[in-house]
């Protein structure tokens, strides 16, 4: 196979080197999380109850203190297994520092990058509104119990927001934007091209939350808003080089809100849209301007299967790291051929 794949373009072969990289990190990195859960636990040194079985709605503070360190501490530890992956990767190609990841101003000013996200938010963030309210006033369909206790408890308790916080508009948002936006869409793009990535990342993004996959017209209606916000954030990202304005966009719809503030916030969003829609179009047309329709499609197509099997067969852990492999050897090919090009064209 590897000799078959050697013998495909020079462009093809990056392509699939890219792809292979992205699920390889994706799905072995769920595993690595997985095997040092366990053996952190068998140590003793962190604890296996799952944060949201300890949500009702009749959770105390000590319940929302409790579920507040475990949710953190699974955060890290999911988290740092794939950083434990992405990391050595991204070092042995030549990317390191913040810029690698996203993490400056990339040349923009504060300004301009609060600007961008609160751009973002008004022009892609709409649909969940809209949809969350449609739903306070007519039930769409169930939802995960863990989520339906989280809308349904008290939220008068600093507790509660500190549990928020980690769960959605504080902790979340980064660790979410360095990895979606910063290590999978910017590597695609290396080798997609910036709409591929945006398309297929945005894909990705949303079927990785399977709170969201119960079949009803509340998950379908929430499925397609989220795709539409990760959208969003993935042409400000490719506009912008910084995961900056993508961050603080993701945080503001992340934060919890009662129906009356979500509808203030809607009639503050229509206004916003109105100033910001062709600002957005532009940078839409600006990142999208070469884009192949074909690479989109295929982006979004083998990643939403991926990620959709992925989590139904335990068994593609295993597939993923064979493909990881794979990824970095042809990546260590094109690596060679490029080093020994550049001595032919010295030499000559």
């Amino acid at each position: 196979m590897l000799y078959i794949l050697c013998g495909v373009s020079v462009q093809a072969r990056r392509r699939l080197a890219a792809l292979f990289e992205v699920m390889g990190v994706y799905l072995a990195g769920a595993w690595l999380s997985d095997r040092v859960g366990d053996l952190l636990a068998g140590h003793g040194w962190i604890s296996q109850v799952n944060p949201f079985r300890l949500l009702t709605v009749r959770a105390t503070n000590a319940d929302l203190l409790l579920a507040s360190r475990q949710l953190l501490v699974m955060l890290v530890v999911i988290y740092g297994s794939y950083f434990a992956l992405i990391v050595p990767i991204n070092s042995w190609y030549r990317r390191r520092g913040r810029a690698a990841y996203g993490l400056t101003r990339a040349g923009h000013t504060w300004k301009a990058l609060v600007l961008a996200a609160l751009a973002t938010a008004v022009l892609t963030q709409w649909p969940v509104l809209v949809h969350t309210l449609v739903d306070a006033v007519h039930p769409l369909g169930a939802m995960e119990p863990w989520r339906q206790a989280f809308f349904d408890m008290s939220w008068r308790r600093w507790q509660f927001w500190l549990f928020a916080g980690i769960l959605s508009y504080a902790v979340i948002p980064v660790i979410e934007e360095l990895i979606f936006r910063g290590y999978y869409q910017r590597r695609l793009a290396e080798d997609w091209g910036d709409g591929p990535a945006i398309i297929g990342t945005a894909c990705f993004f949303t079927f990785a939350h399977p709170q969201y996959l119960i079949p009803n017209a509340y998950n379908v209606t929430m499925i397609l808003s989220l795709f539409c916000v990760a959208l969003g954030l993935g042409i400000v990202f490719a506009w912008t080089r910084s995961l900056v304005p993508s961050m603080i966009a993701h945080a503001i719809i992340n934060i919890p809100m009662t129906p009356v503030w979500q509808g203030a916030l809607l009639v503050v969003f229509a206004i916003g849209a109105f100033f910001a829609w062709r600002g957005g179009a532009a940078a839409a047309r600006r990142v999208f301007r070469n884009a192949s329709v074909a690479g989109c499609i295929v982006l979004a197509a083998v990643l939403t299967s991926y990620e959709i099997v992925g989590r139904r067969f335990g068994s593609m852990a295993y597939v993923a790291m064979g493909i990881l492999v794979l990824a970095v050897v042809l990546e260590a090919v094109d690596r060679r051929e490029s080093r020994g090009a550049g001595v032919r064209s010295v030499s000559a």
